[in-house]
């Protein structure tokens, strides 16, 4: 491996790191408690050394974010190619998002605009549009199969999007009586329940 290699390796490893580190601070003690200097003093590095990579906390975020939409997208169309169908991809996304929610909290958080984090509307619709054109794939192909009329399919979307979505934001601030089994217990009667209205026209 050449210099430059090893320079570009080094460059990755400790932009990676301060990406962990971020992440763990928040996950101990939420996002509000993050910040450049703790960041630093984690990794053993001046704040100084952050701001060669990050030119702020925010730009932290939106890094974390861009790669949280990643990971709950490739979850989600994860579901759909084990499915056999459209109605059974419905419920393995609900399922998905569930799951993908509960095991990254941190980046769940940071996606959504929770914990205190810095919303960028504009940045997180244009993230959230490849899920949702994959959630709109499978709700499309299962009004087609039931003969149902396909021209809400975004509405049908937003309203499975904003079914899940609260129940893992519910739990996550201790507000459904069950937690997180009664959150998912929830969104899989809900993903069911869409089903059973949409394949009725």
């Amino acid at each position: 491996m050449g210099i430059k290699e090893r320079k570009q390796r080094q460059r990755q490893e400790l932009k990676s790191g301060i990406l962990a580190a971020a992440r763990e601070i928040a996950s101990e003690e939420g996002w509000k408690a993050v910040t450049i200097r703790k960041i630093a003093a984690l990794i053993e590095y001046s704040p100084p050394v952050i701001y060669e990579y990050f030119d702020s906390k925010d730009e932290i975020l939106l890094d974390l974010m861009r790669t949280g939409y990643a990971e709950q997208l490739e979850a989600i169309e994860s579901a759909v190619r084990a499915a056999k169908d459209p109605e059974e991809a419905l419920l393995g996304i609900g399922r998905a998002w569930m799951d993908f929610a509960f095991r990254s909290p941190d980046l769940y958080q940071v996606m959504y605009g929770l914990g205190s984090v810095p919303f960028s509307a504009a940045e997180t619709s244009k993230e959230g549009e490849k899920i949702a054109d994959s959630v709109g794939g499978v709700v499309e192909g299962i009004l087609r199969n039931s003969g149902g009329k396909t021209d809400d399919v975004g509405g049908k979307v937003v309203l499975l999007w904003a079914t899940v979505h609260g129940l893992a934001a519910l739990a996550m601030v201790g507000r459904i009586p069950g937690g997180q089994q009664e959150a998912r217990r929830l969104a899989e009667q809900a993903a069911s329940d869409l089903l059973a209205a949409w394949k009725g026209g």
